[in-house]
C-alpha cells in the first residue's frame, strides 16, 4: 500500500485537478453532470472487475464495494429514471486489467476515492444545505466504516501481495493503479463530463 501511494501520486493529483466538485461556485447541475460522469465510468468498468477472479481474495469482499448502486440511486434522485440512464455514455478509455493484481491496483483508486469523498460530502452538505438533491449516497458510501474498510482494503493488499507467486505481481498492482487513475483523468477531462441527457 505504501509503495501504492508513493508510486500513482502524479498520476493521483492529475486525476483530482479534473474533480470540481469542491468549487465554491458549484451549481446543482454541474453537481448532476459529474454523477454522470462517474456512472459513465464505473458502469462498464465494474462490470470488467466482476469477471477478473476478486472474489478470491481474502478479505476483499469485493461485492460489498460495488457504487453503480450508489450512483444510480442518487442520479435518480435528480431526475433520472431507468430509460434515460441507461442512454448516458459510457467510458470506452478504460484501464487495460489483465487479472487479479491489476484489478486490486483499480481498487485502490476506487476504494482511495471513496475515503476521500468524506471530505466531498461534507462540503455538499454544507453548499447545498436546504436544496433538494437527494441523500449523497455514492459519497456516503460505507457510513461509519469507511475507515475500517480502508483499513481493510489495504491488508486485503498487502496479503495478497506477501502471497503472491510471481516476481511482477507488486508492480502489476501499481500499473493497474496508474492506468485507473489517467483512464478515469481522460474521461474526466472530456468536457469535463459528459452532455446531460434529459430524464
Amino acid at each position: 500500500m505504501l509503495r501504492l501511494k508513493s508510486e500513482t501520486r502524479p498520476h493521483h493529483e492529475r486525476t483530482e485537478a479534473q474533480v470540481r466538485l469542491m468549487d465554491a461556485d458549484l451549481t446543482p447541475t454541474a453537481y448532476r453532470r459529474h454523477l454522470e460522469a462517474l456512472h459513465g465510468f464505473y458502469v462498464p468498468l465494474e462490470a470488467r472487475l466482476a469477471g477478473l477472479g476478486l472474489e478470491a481474495v481474502p478479505g476483499l469482499s469485493v461485492h460489498a464495494r460495488w457504487k453503480v448502486p450508489l450512483l444510480k440511486e442518487d442520479l435518480r434522485a435528480l431526475g433520472h429514471d431507468a430509460a434515460s440512464l441507461e442512454r448516458l455514455p459510457h467510458c470506452a478509455g478504460l484501464p487495460s486489467l489483465a487479472g487479479v493484481p491489476e484489478a486490486l491496483g483499480c481498487l485502490y483508486v476506487l476504494e482511495g476515492s471513496t475515503l476521500g469523498g468524506q471530505l466531498i460530502l461534507r462540503h455538499l452538505r454544507r453548499h447545498f444545505d436546504g436544496v433538494s438533491l437527494g441523500d449523497f449516497s455514492f459519497f456516503r458510501a460505507y457510513g461509519d466504516e469507511v475507515g475500517p474498510r480502508w483499513r481493510a482494503f489495504g491488508d486485503a493488499v498487502n496479503q495478497a501481495s506477501i502471497s503472491a507467486t510471481e516476481d511482477t505481481f507488486d508492480a502489476r498492482v501499481v500499473t493497474g493503479a496508474q492506468d485507473t487513475f489517467d483512464a478515469f483523468a481522460d474521461w474526466l477531462r472530456q468536457g469535463q463530463a459528459p452532455a446531460s441527457v434529459s430524464a
